[in-house]
């Protein structure tokens, strides 16, 4: 039997777009082909209640759960136990179309030698939305409305990232997820590019091997992370000496989060493994390649994700009634 690719969705407090995220998923993902694991670092009760509602509903769905915030560590739990050939990695504010999963195997099978990651044209992205602007036909049109913005590529020094009036543009020219899928491919006639992204990259949405993942040691962890651990023991061990003899749930719950809280197991620091991996791939001259062979969308970024909910968020034609799902066998949940 063909072992399935992981596609591990890395959700924590985004409940509202985490259901926008999981349906599209259900609708565009070949679940004879791919396993859904949802990684919940630690989820507020909102988005934990869109999780279980999900699963409910699809059973096939795998969730493995921590009771800390941290990135890495939950993925490298999870890694761990899976031992795939290659990963589908994306955060919960990707929005895929259709077919999407093509260009993410297709941007590993042809690099997977020479790349520490890849991943697909997104254009709300750094490094992605100067070839998307291109791709659409747009740049012009860009030049016009913002003539003294350059248009370079970077991870965060960059306009798509800081500039809530650019990243608005770019959203009113992608508001129909799927007819801008779809014109993004058609013009360019039936090819596509491999590009190398020299800067550091966002790794909201990527594809890595399990060796490459196997050569780093792992995603990089913070390294107080084992004494925050401890402290959260700690702390919890006495959470449940002050509660032992009282029957009063409400209480305990609250003694709970003080622990987590004084021990800073409920926050992590964004951004951390990506810097790492970058730092990674040029010492060992390592390529992030992003191929034009499909996109997806990136909602949430940076300094104007507030700004994107109060201007973008309603308009954006989500398109995922009437969505079907393959009906697949259960596969054994991680313990």
């Amino acid at each position: 039997m063909k072992k399935k690719i992981p596609i591990l969705l890395i959700t924590k407090d985004r409940p509202t777009l985490l259901e926008k995220v999981l349906l599209r998923l259900m609708k565009f993902t070949n679940w004879d082909e791919f396993d859904l694991w949802i990684l919940d670092n630690y989820s507020t009760e909102a988005n934990r209640k869109i999780i279980n509602m999900f699963k409910y509903k699809y059973p096939f769905i795998n969730i493995y759960a921590t009771s800390y915030n941290q990135l890495a560590q939950i993925q490298n739990e999870v890694i761990k136990k899976l031992k795939a050939d290659f990963y589908i990695k994306i955060d919960d504010d990707i929005l895929v179309t259709e077919n999407w999963t093509d260009a993410f195997v297709g941007v590993y099978e042809r690099n997977y030698r020479t790349m520490s990651f890849g991943s697909v044209t997104i254009p709300i992205n750094g490094f992605g939305w100067v070839p998307f602007m291109e791709i659409m036909g747009i740049t012009n049109d860009f030049k016009t409305q913002f003539p003294n913005t350059p248009i370079n590529q970077d991870c965060m020094d960059v306009a798509i990232y800081k500039d809530q009036e650019v990243n608005e543009f770019m959203w009113n020219h992608c508001l129909d997820l799927d007819q801008t899928a779809r014109t993004f491919l058609s013009n360019q006639n039936s090819t596509f590019q491999d590009l190398i992204c020299p800067h550091r990259y966002s790794i909201g949405a990527i594809v890595f091997s399990h060796k490459f993942w196997e050569q780093m040691g792992g995603w990089y962890v913070q390294s107080n992370f084992k004494g925050v651990l401890r402290k959260q023991y700690v702390y919890k061990k006495l959470a449940n000496l002050i509660t032992r003899f009282r029957a009063d749930g409400p209480t305990y719950n609250k003694y709970r989060i003080a622990a987590d809280i004084l021990s800073e197991a409920y926050q992590g620091e964004l951004g951390f493994e990506e810097r790492e991996v970058f730092k990674y791939s040029q010492e060992k001259g390592l390529n992030i390649p992003v191929t034009t062979q499909g996109i997806v969308f990136h909602f949430s970024f940076g300094p104007v994700d507030q700004y994107l909910m109060n201007t973008v968020y309603q308009k954006i034609n989500f398109n995922t009634s009437n969505h079907e799902h393959i009906a697949i066998s259960n596969p054994e949940p991680i313990k």
